[in-house]
């Protein structure tokens, strides 16, 4: 307790945030680790998946499911944060708000998809939430999808009316994300759905393949072979992520530091 007096008379807030451009945007917790006074008993049967703890208090008084505890977090956000559908179900189903706002401007289904919990997710998006939230780095729901590589939750979310053109803080949109992380299922969805390929200019040396690409899709699509007699040529064969590896890998490395 001295400790956390100290920090409040330094003025400190919480664990520094990392960069825009790094990695531990998708993945750091710090934001979520739990100091003695933080939670109120929701957030703690939250937390812990208590969902029979949860139905007991509200049978015995009237409670606020979106009050926030200590750093700006809701029940919702806990049971997201830790994998809990049930919980997330329990919230849900008495009327929760869903795209309450933690100390990171992070939405549930924001928190839910940074912690690969893709049962709440999927509770979240059918239940309305909206996937066009920014956070403090400039990131949807579907940069969070985009970097854990889940194919299925990008296309569900584009299907509720996500944006798969906004730009976080470190210039990326979920395009060249996914193109960074080398996921080609998602590179090439995201480019049928007519994701701009002009926001990789930032690596010229991948932004001809992305065209070429499309246009072979675009191709592929109008001309198809019935008798599969055609297989184009050995370029076009060759799969997104393995044409020119040492231009492709080195537009990678070339981005600021993860």
């Amino acid at each position: 307790m001295k400790r956390l007096s100290a920090a409040c008379v330094k003025g400190e807030t919480g664990p520094e945030r990392p960069s825009p451009f790094s990695q531990l945007v998708y993945t750091k917790n710090d934001s979520y680790v739990i100091h003695h006074g933080d939670l109120r008993k929701i957030h703690k049967a939250a937390s812990q998946g208590q969902a029979w703890k949860l139905e007991r208090m509200m049978k015995k008084t009237t409670m606020d499911l979106n009050i926030k505890d200590a750093k700006k977090r809701t029940a919702l956000h806990w049971a997201c944060f830790n994998g809990h559908a049930e919980v997330v179900t329990l919230l849900v189903d008495r009327k929760c708000q869903l795209d309450v706002l933690d100390g990171e401007n992070r939405t549930p289904l924001m928190k839910a998809l940074q912690c690969q919990r893709e049962a709440c997710a999927n509770i979240l998006i059918d239940s309305g939430a909206d996937p066009n939230i920014v956070d403090v780095y400039g990131n949807t729901a579907v940069h969070y999808a985009v970097y854990s590589e889940n194919l299925s939750v990008v296309v569900k979310l584009l299907s509720c009316g996500a944006d798969i053109e906004v730009k976080n803080k470190a210039g990326h949109t979920p395009l060249l994300l996914a193109i960074r992380k080398r996921s080609e299922q998602i590179v090439e969805f995201l480019l049928t759905k007519n994701a701009n390929a002009n926001a990789v200019d930032k690596f010229k040396c991948i932004h001809q393949q992305l065209l070429e690409y499309k246009q072979k899709i675009s191709k592929n699509s109008q001309n198809s072979n019935p008798e599969g007699t055609s297989e184009g040529t050995p370029e076009e064969a060759t799969p997104l992520a393995e044409r020119t590896p040492g231009k492709a890998e080195g537009s990678v490395e070339g981005t600021p530091d993860e």
